[in-house]
């Protein structure tokens, strides 16, 4: 495939004239020592917009631009490209009149478009220090380190296979590479590599970008532009799926909304102020705005795209830091909400649910994910009566605590409110899953509701995810408190220490305000999931329990050495067990518990006959391992009858 002979091809697939006299100027790097705005003494001239270049540039002093606008910064940007990807981009970045651009492409590139005719650029040639037409090393770092200080966003799309793995090696053979071995970290980088397919899945590509995230963490790579050989002799660009991404990581590193037509043009766009119904954004509950509104799958800018610019009472992580956290939760639906591009796969069941383009209609789910509540209004309205949503539908309205959306169902069309399930047991699902007292708060002063009826599971499984405030937020409801002994048998089994106080507390408060404890078997549970936390708080609580007679059985049975050791130390010679402890680490295949029995010095008894029928019946895998123990250990399974029964000592 033949690559772009110029940057005006970029723009309107021609090829560029090669005149000399072209208005034009590529800048040998070596020429860094005048800046490229005194080096290009026609950069002042009108842009195609009528908007001075200088006119756009901050003041320092004084905090305002020459517009006179002090809440807009002038934003530099350059652009590393060498095909016709940049079309759009450059166009649309180059109009804009608070980003001035300047590019570096590849050794005899230049722009022949007359209303670009002002755009330094700078040529990306190999550095070769025995070639004396070739700038000297000084010369090159120093262009370089003047295009770093200058610059707040760095573009390199598309990267290739070899100049990624120079980057990785820190290598400074060219322009570009010298320029990202100098950046600065604080400052954004955006990549997009591009290679052939089978460049792309090759194990040192994965070796490289794991590099880059890791040692590179102020690089954005995005996903790549491919190509795949086809005969006899042209490499076949595929249709690539990042340029949503691309988009929206380039108005997030600017700061500003760049609106981009689909002919390349600057469309008006307004800043998101305060979040809210009317411009479709909605806060989450943990502090991310998401532009549900404002994601659109397009080609180009949507004219309705914004970003939300911080306020000194509004805080925002960098998008890097939250791709990261995102992708270690391993939540792709908030990051496709708050529009956080990440490397997480689409989820199987969301595959067939994302629109393919605009001419296809979205589904409900993908509404409620990213479009605006009025287009999801619309699909509610038109809904067959009695419909119910489906489970994902239910489940996004709870995850992202869409209130308006509840609203909307609950007084307009209750008929899916309540041929919903998971709508109809939100209580449980807020208190158990979520953890979202906003819901319950929509709930127990939602007036279609008038009867607030739930079940013991809403306050038992809040216990057993750990979600105090839950419990709060219950206890201060004026509710009646529905629960059982799985509050606290849950809240052993997972170790929660803070709910099994929380618990103790409130029984603890004067008898009109205090909450009977339900122990139940806890110190069992606790011993059964391993949780010596839970059982020395139990030992330490001075609450009574019982069932202390069978924490050594559930102990070896479920192969818990830790939870004997803690047991023994709190009960010493007084610790209660039976022949069962050494019949169930046997069953279930735990040499370990029977060598911790056997050094315990503890009087165990056991029969012959109930270790044979153990051995019998222990899982596949074990019983080998567990029948050799036992030989070792004076076992004899060829005896008599009598003494098949005699009790014996281990």
């Amino acid at each position: 495939m033949q690559m772009a002979v110029g940057v005006k091809q970029m723009l309107n697939g021609e090829r560029l004239d090669s005149n000399p006299t072209s208005k034009f100027e590529i800048m040998n790097p070596a020429h860094i020592n005048a800046s490229p705005r005194d080096a290009n003494p026609s950069h002042g001239e009108k842009r195609a917009g009528g908007t001075r270049l200088e006119d756009s540039m901050m003041d320092g002093q004084k905090g305002i631009t020459s517009h006179g606008r002090a809440d807009r910064h002038t934003k530099r940007v350059i652009l590393a490209t060498s095909t016709p990807f940049a079309d759009t981009i450059v166009r649309s970045l180059y109009r804009d009149p608070d980003v001035e651009l300047r590019l570096i492409v590849p050794q005899g590139l230049g722009v022949g478009q007359e209303d670009m005719n002002n755009v330094e650029c700078y040529e990306d040639a190999p550095q070769r220090v025995t070639d004396t037409s070739q700038p000297l090393r000084g010369q090159f770092n120093m262009t370089a380190a003047n295009l770093a200080d200058w610059a707040d966003l760095l573009i390199i799309s598309p990267m290739d296979a070899g100049t990624l793995g120079s980057m990785v090696c820190g290598l400074t053979t060219s322009l570009t590479l010298t320029l990202l071995r100098g950046w600065d970290v604080s400052k954004s980088i955006i990549l997009v590599p591009g290679m052939t397919t089978r460049q792309w899945v090759a194990p040192i590509t994965r070796r490289h970008l794991d590099d880059i995230q890791v040692f590179w963490p102020w690089v954005k790579v995005l996903p790549p532009i491919l190509s795949k050989f086809e005969a006899p002799d042209r490499l076949a660009e595929l249709p690539w799926d990042g340029r949503e991404s691309f988009y929206d990581e380039i108005k997030k590193a600017l700061g500003w909304s760049v609106g981009i037509g689909i002919d390349g043009r600057n469309t008006p766009s307004q800043e998101v102020e305060i979040p809210g119904k009317e411009n479709g954004l909605d806060e989450k509950p943990n502090g991310i705005i998401s532009p549900i509104a404002n994601l659109q799958s397009s080609d180009s800018f949507s004219s309705q795209t914004t970003i939300t610019h911080p306020t000194p009472t509004q805080t925002a992580l960098p998008s890097e830091i939250l791709s990261m956290i995102f992708e270690a939760l391993g939540d792709w639906e908030t990051a496709a909400a708050v529009g956080i591009y990440t490397r997480l796969p689409t989820p199987d069941q969301w595959k067939p649910l994302i629109p393919r383009s605009h001419s296809f209609q979205c589904t409900l789910e993908y509404a409620i994910l990213k479009r605006p509540f009025s287009e999801i209004e619309q699909y509610l309205s038109s809904a067959s009566p009695w419909k119910p949503l489906s489970s994902l539908s239910a489940h996004l309205i709870l995850k992202f605590s869409r209130i308006d959306i509840l609203d909307f169902i609950i007084t307009s069309r209750s008929d899916i409110f309540w041929s919903t399930p998971r709508l109809l047991n939100l209580p449980f699902r807020a208190s158990a899953i979520y953890g979202n007292t906003a819901l319950l708060d929509w709930w127990l002063h939602c007036p279609e509701l008038p009867k607030k009826d739930y079940l013991t599971d809403a306050m038992d499984s809040a216990s057993r995810a750990g979600y105090i405030h839950v419990l709060d937020w219950w206890r201060n409801s004026g509710l009646p408190l529905l629960y059982t002994e799985r509050a606290l048998e849950s809240a052993s089994a997972e170790g929660h220490i803070s709910v099994l106080s929380w618990w103790r507390n409130a029984s603890e408060c004067s008898p009109e305000h205090s909450l009977p404890l339900k122990v139940g078997k806890s110190v069992l549970l606790a011993a059964q999931s391993g949780r010596t936390n839970s059982i020395a708080w139990w030992d330490q609580s001075g609450i009574p329990y019982s069932y202390t007679e069978s924490v050594a059985r559930i102990a070896s049975t479920h192969g818990h050495v830790h939870v004997l050791e803690l047991w023994y130390k709190l009960k010493g010679t007084k610790m209660i067990f039976d022949n069962q402890v050494l019949v169930g680490a046997t069953k279930n295949g735990h040499v370990d518990v029977l060598e911790w029995w056997r050094r315990s010095g503890l009087h165990v008894e056991f029969k012959t006959c109930d270790i044979e029928e153990a051995l019998e019946d222990a899982i596949t895998g074990s019983e080998e391992k567990v029948r050799r123990w036992w030989e070792r250990n004076g076992l004899n399974l060829g005896v008599g009858t009598s003494e098949w029964m005699k009790v014996k000592v281990l």
